[in-house]
């Protein structure tokens, strides 16, 4: 009995992730909206300059996107199979009370149903691969500077580093509007 109450814990626990997770993605993204021009009368600073601390803001964002997640993926999982299988097993059916089966029942289903809908898998896999792009842009950007910093011929200037940066800030967020569109849409200027 103690197991199955903590299954039904864990399942209820993972659609609450589940949607925790969509709703931080959301706000996640919001929140990242501000500029990071340089105001007039600031002294100069390369990095926000060349736009490396939105890319590291938009990079956090995407890890801890993936991280939330994993664990909802986790838990929906756990719910769905180890759940599902204890409750396949005619020892467990008997031995609960047909309440409880049906209960536990309905935890499976609204797992699954939460999985199918948020798929936190693929939401996890998408914002772990965002994550990577955006190290490779920090990184070129980053030794970019370190050229201009050494004072090394044919380095690249702060405008055409600021410019990498914004490309790839830009290539971020058009994969990111692109998994939010529902399915069946079309590209943006058509009608959905």
């Amino acid at each position: 009995m103690d197991a199955t109450v903590i299954a039904a814990l864990i399942s209820a626990l993972a659609g609450l992730v589940a949607a925790v997770a969509s709703a931080l993605t959301s706000r996640l993204q919001l929140d990242r909206t501000r500029s990071n021009a340089v105001e007039d009368g600031e002294a100069p600073d390369p990095e926000r300059d060349v736009r490396l601390n939105e890319a590291r803001e938009v990079l956090r964002c995407q890890e801890t996107i993936a991280r939330w997640y994993c664990r909802a993926a986790a838990s929906l999982t756990f719910s769905q199979y180890i759940v599902g299988g204890i409750l396949a097993t005619s020892f467990v059916q008997e031995s609960l009370s047909k309440e409880i089966v049906g209960f536990l029942g309905v935890l499976v289903l609204g797992s699954s149903l939460v999985h199918h809908r948020y798929r936190p898998d693929i939401q996890s896999r998408d914002a772990r691969q965002r994550a990577a792009q955006l190290r490779t842009v920090i990184r070129t950007a980053e030794d970019a500077l370190f050229e201009i910093r050494k004072g090394k011929q044919g380095a690249p200037s702060m405008h055409q580093i600021r410019k990498m940066v914004s490309v790839g800030l830009t290539k971020i967020e058009a994969i990111e509007l692109n998994d939010l569109e529902p399915e069946g849409a079309v590209e943006v200027g058509n009608q959905v």
